[in-house]
């Protein structure tokens, strides 16, 4: 699909942002499952309530230290609404002029967009979402991430109704592989951009993905990837890949994650848009190409006491090349993760310099400038 705006001074300005999943309801698990003895082999795993009498039974059979559950340590926020489109409409309000200032946005749903859909997982947003992200400023999204089958197959399929009825582009999923494969195109001022994108993992396992005749996301398969990129590469003047993958929970990038980046950018790609890590990771120039391995989340509808600030990544491209790339600080600690803002002063500096060192491991030059990132290139056309 193509959306086109009146040709202006042939620059487009992308803003890049991470994760975006805003449910203020975390599920906990309700079942709990013991560990069986290797040397019963005929013992099945038994389901004990997360409860009461049966959790403490539960925990005293456990040989091996106990996983604290991903609901324990969750910061809640006292926030209060006074309709249901106040809530949809809170995240973002304090991103949105800096979201509308660029010609095109694009982030990472990572939650199922439903109002009925039964939970599988941790979230689920209310499909009037669809809307309020469309007019905070998001152009595109993409679905392809390990929490979109969170409310199972009938929140996806509401996902990508809601999004088609507000009128926002999402790549990364569909009613079959073909359909999911398919790129979003948008033109601004004269400069076109093709954004495909792609899964690593989803908590739902494989029937998550999509096959010939099975609706679903599009799997981190490096031949479906470069594929879709030679048949991009052709109509558009940037081809820019989304991908939700790397499991390293530090601010490093994995050798098979800087692996795969480069292949893809050697097949094509422009641009390599990373997400999923709770860490914000450095941003790489390779071969002149641009790779932002994780800016981090935006927008959640809880928080953790390990996670703090991100950032969001806005990228100037000429008709031939990309001109210059900003990073821009926005909070995330405790409840600021709900309604993010751009930071300032000590608190940006100290984001900016963790992102610099970050992308100095890369090979790459960032300077800060005031109380944003810089990247001047080299970049290739």
């Amino acid at each position: 699909m193509a959306q086109e705006l009146s040709t202006g001074n042939h620059k487009l300005v992308l803003l890049m942002g991470g994760d975006v999943q805003w449910s203020l309801y975390l599920r906990p698990s309700t079942v709990v499952f013991d560990t069986p003895d290797p040397a019963d082999l005929d013992w099945r795993l038994s389901p004990y309530l997360n409860q009461g009498a049966s959790r403490a039974l539960w925990e005293s059979l456990q040989t091996a230290p106990i996983k604290p559950d991903h609901d324990r340590f969750a910061i809640r926020y006292d926030l209060h609404f006074s309709s249901p489109q106040e809530m949809i409409d809170y995240p973002l309000k304090r991103l949105s002029p800096t979201l509308h200032a660029a010609d095109v946005v694009f982030f990472n749903l990572e939650t199922p967009l439903s109002d009925t859909a039964r939970m599988d997982g941790e979230a689920r947003t209310p499909e009037a979402f669809a809307g309020a992200l469309r007019n905070a400023g998001a152009s595109v999204v993409t679905i392809a991430n390990n929490h979109t089958f969170d409310a199972q197959g009938v929140g996806f399929e509401d996902t990508m109704r809601s999004l088609s009825a507000a009128g926002l582009p999402f790549i990364g999923g569909g009613h079959n592989l073909a359909e999911a494969r398919k790129a979003v195109i948008l033109e601004r001022n004269g400069i076109k951009i093709g954004f495909i994108g792609y899964a690593q993992f989803s908590n739902m396992g494989e029937p998550a993905f999509a096959a010939e005749d099975r609706s679903g996301i599009v799997p981190m398969d490096p031949v479906l990837i470069k594929e879709d990129i030679r048949k991009l590469r052709s109509q558009v003047d940037y081809v820019a890949v989304s991908i939700h993958w790397g499991t390293d929970k530090s601010g490093n990038v994995s050798p098979a994650n800087r692996k795969l980046a480069h292949e893809l950018i050697d097949a094509g790609a422009d641009i390599i848009l990373g997400h999923h890590t709770p860490i914000p990771k450095g941003i790489e120039i390779y071969h002149g190409k641009t790779i932002i391995y994780s800016p981090s989340h935006v927008v959640i509808g809880h928080n953790h006491p390990d996670w703090g600030d991100s950032y969001l990544v806005r990228l100037t491209l000429g008709p031939k090349r990309v001109e210059k790339i900003e990073i821009l600080p926005i909070a995330g600690k405790g409840q600021q993760l709900a309604q993010p803002f751009l930071l300032e002063g000590a608190e940006a500096q100290a984001l900016l310099r963790t992102v610099r060192d970050r992308t100095a491991a890369l090979d790459t030059s960032m300077t800060i400038q005031g109380d944003e990132g810089v990247i001047s290139g080299p970049f290739a056309p």
